[in-house]
Formats: C-alpha cells, structure tokens, sequence
C-alpha cells in the first residue's frame, strides 16, 4: 500500500509539474520619467530640426554619464512641407545630470556617422550599439540610391576602442550582408563566447550567427512575426540588444506598427507605432518563451501623436503617431531606463519595470519537486 501511495502522488507531481512548466512571464510598467521631451530642436537644445531614435552607449571611464547616439536630420533648402527632409546622420550628446533629462546641446561637430561613404550617401539611420572587451559595434542602416533612383537600405557596422565621441576615431566595418538588397535595424546578443545573434531587419525580425561579430551568416529564421489582429499586425522591428532579467532570461523590446483611422497631417499615412516585448530563453536566445498581446507602450502625449488634435506638434512630427525604441540601460535588477522617440522628431525617456509573481517562481519549482520525488522513490521501496 505504502508503495501505491508513493506511486500515486509522484505520478501526481510530474503532472503537475508537466502542467506548470510553460512559463509565465512577469508584469511590466512603463511610465515617463518627463512628460517633455529631453531632446529637442524647439527646446533649442539641437542644432539639428529632428533628433530621434537614440542608442545609448555605455561611457565605461565614467557610468553615471549616458551617452546618446542620436539620428539628427534637417529640411531640404527651400523644402515644400515639414516632410521634405535631408539625410540623416548619427551625432553624439552626454547627459550633463544625474537625472538624464538634460544633454548636451548637439551640434555638426557631435557627428560620428556622417554621409561622406557612397553606401550611406542618402544617409545613416537608426543606431544600436553593444560595448564588447572595450570596443563598440555600433550597428545603423546605410541609405543610398541606386541608379535607377531606387532607394537602398543596408545594415551596416562601424567599430571604436578609443575616444569614441570623435568621428575619426571610428573605423567603417560597412554592410553586414552586401548581396541583400534591404536591411537594417540590428541588435545584437552576445549570448557567451561561442553563441552571438543579430536580430535585424522589418517587417518581420530576422536573425544571423556571428562568431567574430565582424562577419554575420544569414539563417532562413524569424525570431518574431507580424500577428494579424494584434498591435504588431503590419510590421515588427528590432529594438536594442536584449538584457538579462533575475530569471536568467532575456528581455527584447521590439517595435511595431498597425493600421490607424487616427486623423493626421502626413498625406498617406495610416500606420501608429507602438513598442512590445518579447522573453527569450536564456539557454537558447533564438527561442521564444513569451510575448506581449497588449502594446508596452504606445503614443499619448501631443509631442508622440502629432496627429490633427495635437497643438502645435501637429505641424512638427516628421512621423506621426510613433513611438520607437533602439536604447535602454539597465539600472537595478528588473529595472531599466529606456530612451524613446516621438513623431521622427525629438527624443523621450521611460523607465520600465518588470515584476516576477509567485505563479512566475513556479515554473522554476516544478522540475525541483519531481527531482525531489524521484529521490525520495528510492529510499520507499
């Protein structure tokens, strides 16, 4: 008798164990540090008229600085409408408090990616960048034209060791994948020595192996998709390099886009941008454990909708409707700041926090209490 009972409740344990064992990710709060934004032409804090989509590069001499890495764009001469912009380029600015809600004032001589390369003549857009043994890859999109007047978007590399807010300083590595016609947004993973990912690209969000990260071999996998009837049902796009969360997880923020009725200024445009999240498996990043069914956090404030109800933003937003991530730090455990864009057009800071429940730590107690069944069976019979 005594060794049906054993049997019973061991039996009893791997089934619930077996049942517990999807993982059940934590609960996020994002909420503005500022409801203003940090970075700003009509702040008169940049010479430059749009100043969007910031990297942030961990300052290693001193890190309580955050150093930004920000996308800066002008108007054409003589431009017909607020749309009719020049190329972008990639400037730095520091913060210049501990708070990070104010930086250095940006300028022409801030610029460390300019447009002076034929692969990035149209432009260099959107950086992300990773700190590895002292040196810095900093991965953005080269824009350039064909000759048939096609627009061509490559993702490219540029490194540095020393003295990195200096334009000289950085070495050009350039496209990543030069046969491939269009590609950007690449955050990268250092999973350990032997394991690195590139998750890149739009509209769905690829992934490549590197082992030198200086060459990247193309797989034919996505990590993420477009879902249709969710917030990412018309287009997905990396967000900045995955952190590690207490669970030994990873944490990727991940842009998005669906279609809007929301009234707006730019003729054409229907898509709002909102930010999500994904739990990659800390064993194998490529795996997906978890993923948001709700928007992280999406446009709110006149400076993010820029949409006909919004003041004087609605004639100031490059983009309306958009919220974008490409940097955040990781401040505490579960806790990160998280730089944003509103609009194409000025620069934002959140802080997200992420909360593990009771129903969280069961995943991680299943597998103990069988371990623990399985030994006890031993000494019963």
């Amino acid at each position: 008798m005594a060794k049906l009972t054993v049997y019973i409740v061991l039996h009893l344990i791997i089934q619930w164990s077996s049942a517990s064992s999807a993982y059940v990710p934590p609960s996020f709060q994002m909420k503005r540090v500022s409801d203003q934004p940090i970075i700003s032409a009509w702040d008169k804090n940049s010479d430059f008229l749009y100043n969007y989509n910031v990297a942030f590069m961990p300052t290693v001499s001193n890190p309580d600085i955050a150093t930004l890495l920000v996308r800066v764009q002008d108007l054409n001469t003589n431009p017909a409408t607020i749309y009719d912009v020049g190329p972008s380029k990639i400037a730095v600015s520091q913060s210049t408090d501990g708070s990070y809600l104010k930086y250095s004032h940006v300028t022409q001589d801030d610029i460390i990616i300019d447009t002076d390369i034929p692969e990035r003549s149209f432009g260099a857009e959107d950086p992300r960048v990773v700190l590895h043994e002292g040196t810095y890859y900093l991965f953005f999109t080269a824009v350039s034209k064909t000759t048939d007047d096609r627009w061509r978007a490559q993702l490219a590399l540029a490194t540095c060791s020393v003295n990195c807010t200096k334009k000289n300083n950085w070495k050009n590595v350039g496209p990543l994948f030069p046969d491939v016609f269009w590609c950007k947004s690449g955050g990268l993973l250092i999973h350990n020595a032997t394991h690195r990912y590139l998750f890149f690209n739009d509209s769905n969000i690829a992934i490549a192996r590197t082992a030198d990260l200086f060459k990247y071999e193309l797989t034919n996998d996505f990590l993420l998709s477009t879902r249709s009837n969710y917030f990412d049902s018309a287009l997905v796009e990396a967000g900045p390099e995955p952190l590690k969360l207490s669970d030994n997880n990873y944490l990727f923020l991940y842009n998005s886009a669906r279609k809007t009725n929301i009234s707006n200024p730019k003729p054409n445009w229907e898509l709002e941008y909102n930010l999500g999240w994904a739990i990659l498996d800390g064993n194998d990043p490529t795996k997906v454990l978890a993923r948001s069914d709700q928007p992280l956090f999406s446009p709110e404030l006149d400076w993010e909708k820029c949409d006909n109800k919004s003041g004087v933003w609605t004639d100031r937003g490059l983009t309306p409707l958009v919220i974008f991530v490409e940097g955040w730090k990781k401040t505490a455990e579960n806790t990160f700041l998280v730089w944003y864009q509103g609009c194409d057009s000025t620069t934002g800071l959140a802080e997200l926090k992420v909360t593990f429940s009771s129903e969280s730590g069961a995943t991680m107690l299943a597998p103990i209490l069988v371990y623990w069944a399985i030994f006890l069976s031993f000494f019963m019979f």
